[in-house]
């Protein structure tokens, strides 16, 4: 929270003419960063009135944006006695924010415990918040703390400039590269942990990189989506604006400019993708937020992505608030900013999203914070923070630390890996996987991506769930929690769909003359209208049957109006209706051609057929 900004224009305390024109002179060349030159004016202009409070406040000011600090101690020694207390609280307050800002938090407290009434030129709001920080630091640096901050080992980090990490729950990490020996434009890359063990980076696609600047990108947890940030690209809608991507078969699609709902005329960039990529947090300088940078949310529905809103001053301060990474958890949010109490610069936070509304932020301490920028945080599912760090040579390396205990929800989604493969020939397939709360409510769906092999990753809040399987022309699978469990090596197998096969999920009979159907046939109507439902590409042929008691004409009647009922029930239960075709065979096909009493009444039927697939 720099004090460091010019003064604003009063009435000066000074009479001097030659003074105040030193003074004015000084102050034009501190504005445009010509420090020297304002020093030698303000030495003049103090030379005429040794008591020009103005003259004096810029002068301390000028030795500290030069990295003097006794100098500007030097200044309040020599001139204190001729100051008005408002001006000498200002300098004081000025001394305890560069001290702060260095990380020297003795010395800064020092300086405000000398602080007495109001400071000039500083609202209450903004030295209280200096004013809690400098002695939240003071006791943080306090406290002992075993975290291990590690460099990441090769063959990560071979390039000048790496920056911005995203992991997904898989251990794909996906980072900005400043190529040409950090010289060049800006691309993405990514590598895998690989049991232990880092990939060679390799650029994430072609697809994506081009001859222009892409960077700080984010994947969802789940690794089928990507979003990222493009600058100064034809048809941008601002300078900075975000791009999505999806993970098709083996590839990265080709980026979709994200609309007027997410991006706007303004700066947009930071991206943070909830883990099953409907979700988007990013960080944007546009009009209407808190501060001068704000984080922003949009979701994704049916209708595409919503109008963008902002976090709120639960989050957002009148400072910069950046970096949010949204946990896997899709409730803990961890976001860097200069507007809450902290340790100096960007501090990290978290806080939690509960009963519709987020929590008040938590700094992380020290030494996670400390008195230098903290951003571009991404946490994967095994507590490791990958972040980035510059070195006093130029080199920006990807580094990484276990976040202590606490800081992480104690209860974390489960993660159910598998196979989805052909029951008949083991053969690889891609599928749909829903994961199933209480009810019949689809709480998360995901679409294999590993095509090669039909693997899936996926998510389960609840120890208590049920998955559901389905690919294209195969039968689905429905299983709990302990069925999945039971599956040898993971692996959902998938029975195949086949033309002219006979769904089985009991008899359909009805009472002789009757086309009503009974009550005791009405769940297993139920389940062939759910198998119907969740198979859409399939046409089932209703087919009703009679016995061999009666009239052919007749017969063919009632069979048709046995059948026309069962077609009723279905689109009564929400089957579209060109799933269906209804047909009255009468006594044509009967199962069994003996006379008993058992015999008619199995041939009093419906059979339903797969006779066709819909494109």
């Amino acid at each position: 929270m720099c004090f460091f900004s010019g003064l604003s224009a009063q009435t000066l305390h000074s009479k001097n003419k030659k003074a105040l024109e030193a003074y004015r002179s000084a102050k034009e060349f501190s504005d445009v960063g010509n420090l020297y030159e304002s020093e030698r004016l303000l030495i003049n202009a103090l030379r005429r009135d040794k008591s020009f409070d103005e003259a004096i406040l810029l002068l301390h000011q000028v030795y500290l944006r030069r990295g003097q600090p006794v100098q500007s101690g030097n200044v309040l020694t020599d001139y204190r006695s001729e100051m008005e207390d408002i001006f000498v609280n200002r300098i004081l307050a000025d001394r305890a924010n560069y001290f702060f800002e260095l990380g020297e938090y003795g010395k800064a407290r020092k300086a405000l415990d000398q602080v007495n009434g109001e400071v000039f030129e500083i609202p209450e709001d903004i030295f209280s918040l200096l004013h809690r920080s400098v002695h939240f630091a003071v006791e943080e640096i306090k406290k002992t703390s075993d975290i291990d901050f590690q460099t990441l080992p090769k063959p990560l980090n071979e390039f000048t400039q790496q920056y911005f990490p995203s992991i997904s729950a898989f251990g794909k990490l996906v980072f900005t590269v400043r190529e040409n020996a950090g010289r060049g434009n800006e691309n993405l890359y990514f590598s895998v942990d690989s049991l232990g063990y880092w990939t060679k980076p390799r650029s994430i696609s072609s697809n994506i990189n081009t001859d222009r600047n892409e960077g700080t990108a984010s994947i969802a947890a789940d690794g089928s989506t990507l979003v990222f940030t493009a600058c100064n690209i034809p048809g941008n809608i601002g300078s900075c604006d975000l791009y999505i991507s999806y993970f098709k078969g083996e590839e990265w699609t080709e980026p979709t400019l994200l609309d007027h709902s997410v991006n706007s005329e303004a700066w947009d960039s930071q991206p943070a993708l909830s883990r099953d990529g409907k979700t988007l947090y990013f960080v944007s300088r546009r009009e209407g937020g808190l501060g001068r940078q704000d984080i922003w949310v949009s979701e994704l529905g049916e209708d595409g992505w919503s109008v963008a809103r902002n976090l709120g001053p639960k989050v957002n301060t009148p400072y910069d608030d950046c970096s949010p990474y949204i946990y896997i958890d899709q409730k803990t949010l961890f976001f860097a900013s200069k507007g809450h109490i902290g340790m100096g610069g960007f501090d990290l936070f978290s806080t939690r999203l509960e009963n519709g509304g987020w929590t008040s932020p938590q700094n992380l301490g020290y030494p996670i914070n400390n008195a230098f920028d903290q951003v571009g945080y991404s946490v994967g599912v095994d507590s490791w923070a990958y972040y980035s760090s510059s070195g006093s040579d130029g080199k920006i390396e990807l580094k990484r630390f276990r976040l202590p205990r606490g800081v992480l929800p104690s209860k974390t989604p489960s993660i159910l890996a598998g196979r989805v493969l052909d029951q008949q020939t083991l053969q690889p397939l891609s599928a749909d996987i829903t994961i199933y709360g209480a009810g019949k409510t689809g709480i998360e769906k995901h679409t294999t991506t590993e095509t090669k092999t039909g693997g899936f990753r996926v998510f389960a809040d609840a120890d208590r769930f049920n998955i559901r399987v389905k690919s294209a022309r195969y039968r689905s699978v429905r299983l709990d929690a302990d069925e999945f469990k039971e599956l040898s090596n993971n692996d959902v197998l998938l029975a195949p769909i086949k033309m002219g096969e006979l769904l089985a999920f009991g008899d359909v009979n009805f009472d002789t003359n009757s086309a009503s159907i009974r009550q005791e046939d009405t769940n297993t109507l139920e389940n062939a209208a759910d198998f119907i439902l969740e198979n859409p590409e399939i046409v089932v042929e209703i087919g009703g049957h009679t016995d061999l008691i009666g009239q052919n004409e007749s017969n063919q009647r009632l069979s048709l109006e046995r059948a026309r009922s069962v077609y009723r029930y279905f689109v009564e239960k929400g089957v579209p209706k060109e799933n269906l075709v209804y047909l009255g065979y009468g006594e044509s096909k009967p199962l069994i051609t003996s006379n008993t009493d058992e015999a008619r009444f199995e041939n009093r039927r419906i059979e339903l057929r797969i006779i066709r697939f819909l494109k």
